[in-house]
């Protein structure tokens, strides 16, 4: 399912574009030189956005959405928990 229309990803690209034309500038404005990202920066900046979502989709956490059923609390903890545990072993 596709939450983006096609114009507002067109317009983002742009703007990515742009910013990154500018950082460019920047970097030879004031001298500054390029920096790499290692991939496990990337790895581990990712790995923590999905713990803190999954951590913030646990039942007791989402009341702000409604109520959420009792009977199906436990089992989708654990559900979630699992995620977690996967989402740890991430190294």
């Amino acid at each position: 399912m596709k939450d983006v229309d096609d114009k507002t990803i067109v317009t983002n690209i742009s703007a990515i574009q742009e910013a990154k034309k500018y950082i460019c500038e920047l970097a030879e404005k004031y001298g500054t030189s390029k920096d790499k990202s290692s991939l496990q920066r990337v790895i581990n900046a990712k790995r923590a956005k999905i713990w803190e979502i999954l951590t913030d989709t646990l039942s007791r956490k989402i009341k702000g959405y409604g109520t959420f059923p009792k009977k199906f609390a436990e089992e989708y903890d654990s559900d979630i928990n699992k995620l977690i545990q996967i989402t740890n072993s991430i190294k």
